[in-house]
C-alpha cells in the first residue's frame, strides 16, 4: 500500500460506523470483518459516494443555467450568456440521464443516495421539459419565417 492508494471504506455491519475495508475487525465495536464481504461493501460505498458527488455536480450545474440566463440581459456578455444557457440546458438533462443509468443498479438504504436520486429527478425532469419547450419554440419560430417551405 502506498501513500497514493485510496482508502476503501465501508460501514460496519454491526454498529454502522465507517471503517477501513482492510480492517480485520471494527475499531468501534470489535465485530470481525469478513474480507470478501468488506471489499464488496467498499465497492458499493464507493459507487454511492460517486453517485452523490455526481448529483451534487448536476445540482450546481443546474444553478449555472440561471446565471447564464441572467447574463443574457447584460450587453457585453449577452451572447456568451445565450450560448451558455443553451449548452447547459442540454448538458443538465444529459448528465441526469447518465447518472440514472450509471447508478441505477446500486442497492443500498443509504439516505444520502436516496436524496441524491430525488435531487437529480427534481432537477432533471423540469429542465428536460424546459429544453423540449425551447426546441419546440425554436422549431415553430423557424417554420414561421416568411419564405421558408
Amino acid at each position: 500500500m502506498s501513500v497514493f492508494d485510496p482508502v476503501r471504506l465501508l460501514q460496519c455491519p454491526n454498529c454502522k460506523e465507517t471503517i477501513d475495508a482492510s480492517s480485520e475487525q471494527c475499531r468501534f465495536c470489535q465485530t470481525p470483518i469478513d474480507p470478501v464481504a468488506a471489499q464488496a461493501a467498499a465497492d458499493v460505498m464507493s459507487r454511492v459516494n460517486q453517485a452523490c458527488s455526481d448529483a451534487s455536480f448536476v445540482k450546481t450545474t443546474a444553478w449555472a443555467i440561471l446565471v447564464a440566463f441572467a447574463f443574457r440581459f447584460f450587453p457585453i456578455v449577452s451572447g456568451l450568456g445565450s450560448v451558455a444557457f443553451l449548452a447547459l440546458l442540454v448538458a443538465v438533462p444529459a448528465m441526469a440521464i447518465r447518472l440514472w443509468v450509471k447508478f441505477s443498479g446500486i442497492s443500498t438504504d443509504d439516505p444520502e443516495f436516496r436524496r441524491a436520486k430525488r435531487t437529480v429527478a427534481a432537477i432533471g425532469i423540469p429542465i428536460t421539459i424546459v429544453l423540449l419547450a425551447v426546441v419546440v419554440l425554436l422549431a415553430v419560430g423557424i417554420a414561421s419565417i416568411p419564405g421558408r417551405r
